[in-house]
């Protein structure tokens, strides 16, 4: 094979890795998580097969619909996973759930916490197992924070991931234990009424292996599973 065959292959092996658009996100903020997943998509070096949906608003149908819009503007981009990234805050359990069916019915991916993503972060370093709200969360963050890296909680920082990456398998670990646990009270989950719970371990599993032979990609929720 000469030079330019070599050369020419390459440029196709990366023209194809480019053009591959795997999995479409639409966020309802654009800051903490957003910086977490563009820092976990470099380190995974998945830039290219990860796209950000537009966001137009923090309501969980507007996110929803943020994926929506996104396909209808671009007809011919193609995903094997969809995901919408939700809080369930002080938004009422006929809008959460009345997302979560919609998504179902789409077939697109809900990674909801409840009550706010700070709960994912949290997750890094101790389990949780009683109801937190958002002022909380961000409260004992600042703690952890302060202690471990000499700095409080800034979810518009663009270091999060950098600073607790390497405690990705606990909070992996921690976050399926909540779902254990809510399993345990009820054959179904309900991240409306389940507090503390987070999905946001589905899409980070989901990412991690995107580009492994065998990608096993759980997405909440599934059929089985009640709203």
């Amino acid at each position: 094979m000469g030079t330019d065959d070599i050369h020419k292959k390459k440029r196709s092996t990366r023209k194809i890795r480019v053009e591959h658009k795997a999995v479409l996100i639409a966020l309802e903020d654009t800051k903490s998580s957003r910086y977490y997943f563009e820092a976990l998509i470099k380190d995974k070096k998945l830039t290219g097969a990860i796209v950000f949906a537009h966001h137009i608003g923090t309501d969980p149908k507007n996110v929803l619909e943020a994926i929506v819009r996104h396909e209808r503007e671009h007809p011919k981009e193609k995903y094997e996973k969809r995901w919408i990234v939700i809080d369930k805050d002080d938004w009422s359990k006929e809008q959460i759930n009345g997302t979560i069916e919609r998504a179902r019915e789409l077939d697109i991916c809900v990674a909801i916490s409840n009550e706010a993503y700070e709960l994912w972060i949290l997750l890094h370093f101790r389990s949780v197992a009683r109801h937190m709200n958002r002022r909380e969360l961000i409260s004992e963050l600042n703690k952890i924070f302060k202690v471990r890296f000499g700095i409080e909680y800034d979810k518009s920082s663009h270091d999060i991931y950098g600073l607790i990456v390497g405690l990705q398998t606990v909070a992996l670990k921690n976050a399926k234990a909540l779902i254990r646990r809510h399993l345990e009270v009820n054959d179904y989950i309900s991240p409306y009424d389940c507090n503390p719970i987070t999905m946001i371990f589905e899409l980070v599993e989901c990412l991690n292996g995107l580009y492994k032979d065998r990608n096993d990609c759980n997405c909440f929720p599934e059929i089985s599973i009640k709203c």
